[in-house]
């Protein structure tokens, strides 16, 4: 009990600062159910090694609604830190995404994202996809979904090493697993691959594990691991980046 005091404290404390630049938002379905509307404010605390090592704190932000068989939802986010007078981290993220009920068992999907990372050199990269969801198992405990779209990407570099800019036709895939495995905790992952479709060997990976656990009907611990791996980077930045967070989260 003690050691959540001083986490939630902590947690408050930081509310005001940006954080994190990615989220797995498995667990965040689960909100939207029902017909209706729901979101997410988080409050963090992040280690990182790679790129970018240190700590940083910060928060993050989902908003969603479901309804007529639409799923739409959005998230925000964003790292900043300062660090001996010298800023370690500056990158922003922003996701949006539509989800329209063909069956039970499939759906169709559309979304579009924003993002940029200072110290991975990109300057802004953007895309838009589209593709279908299937739902591969489906219970009370467990979830198991698929996904495959046709994704166009943009990137900017701030760096000459690389072309100025960068245009690729990529498909993206990803599968995703949530696991109920007690009334109050939640586990999930969901790992995308997205291979350049006339070079397969351009490829991005990335891996989100995340285990949410309930501490009231609104508030909930939430504990990420994000592994990333890009194939094509400037000699200076490591294919490889490894984070770890743990966070608070207030449900409206």
């Amino acid at each position: 009990m003690a050691d959540f005091r001083a986490l939630l404290a902590c947690s408050v404390l930081l509310w005001s600062v940006s954080a994190q630049a990615q989220v797995n938002v498995e667990p965040l379905r689960q909100q939207l159910k029902e017909d209706g509307w729901g979101g997410r404010l988080q409050a963090s605390v992040a280690t990182y090694a790679g790129n970018t090592e240190g700590v940083i704190l910060g928060s993050a932000a989902f908003f969603g609604a479901r309804g007529l068989r639409n799923v739409v939802y959005t998230t925000l986010s964003g790292d900043y830190a300062r660090l001996n007078g010298t800023v370690s981290v500056a990158k922003w993220f922003a996701h949006a995404r539509h989800n329209y009920e063909l069956s039970d068992m499939l759906w169709w999907e559309v979304y579009g994202q924003l993002e940029s990372d200072r110290f991975r050199r990109v300057a802004v990269r953007e895309l838009v996809g589209t593709g279908p969801r299937v739902g591969l198992l489906q219970t009370d405990a467990v979830e198991l979904f698929y996904g495959v779209s046709y994704m166009y990407e943009h990137q900017d570099y701030s760096t000459e090493e690389l072309d100025a800019d960068r245009t690729a036709h990529r498909i993206s895939n990803y599968l995703a697993v949530t696991v109920k495995a007690q009334e109050r905790i939640v586990l999930s992952n969901v790992t995308y691959a997205q291979p350049r479709l006339t070079r397969f060997k351009d490829v991005d990976l990335l891996s989100v594990s995340s285990a949410d656990f309930t501490v009231t009907k609104r508030l909930h611990s939430r504990l990420d691991a994000v592994v990333r791996y890009s194939s094509v980077v400037p000699s200076d930045i490591e294919r490889f980046d490894v984070e770890l967070k743990n966070s608070l989260e207030f449900l409206f």
